[in-house]
């Protein structure tokens, strides 16, 4: 227990610069640079919004990340719930207790006062 608290005091203290210290960003450079840019090339979109990656695209790399990350649940899900009685009685549970929840609420709402 004691090397664990002392490994934690040890990220702690190593992690203090970074969450204490507040930071100034400017952006005098890049008011520089576009200030030096000739007309037609401050019409140009910047390389930073490039329609690649705007709208569409972005919600479908959302998706995709949303769709990966159900995906790696389940197996991880799937893996206790195979190798683990205990794991499966909690899902049990938490299933039956799910499935009362939502018969009450049935119930509830067909109930007219």
């Amino acid at each position: 227990m004691m090397q664990t608290i002392t490994r934690l005091h040890k990220a702690m203290v190593f992690l203090e610069y970074f969450t204490s210290n507040s930071r100034v960003w400017n952006t005098d450079n890049v008011n520089m640079l576009m200030n030096q840019l000739n007309p037609e090339d401050k019409r140009r979109p910047s390389i930073l919004m490039n329609d690649n990656y705007t709208g569409k695209n972005l919600n479908k790399l959302r998706n995709i990340r949303y769709g990966f990350n159900t995906i790696l649940v389940i197996l991880i899900w799937h893996t206790f719930i195979v190798r683990s009685q205990m794991a499966r009685n909690i899902w049990y549970f938490v299933v039956s207790l799910c499935y009362k929840f939502l018969s009450y609420f049935r119930a509830s709402s067909t109930m007219r006062y």
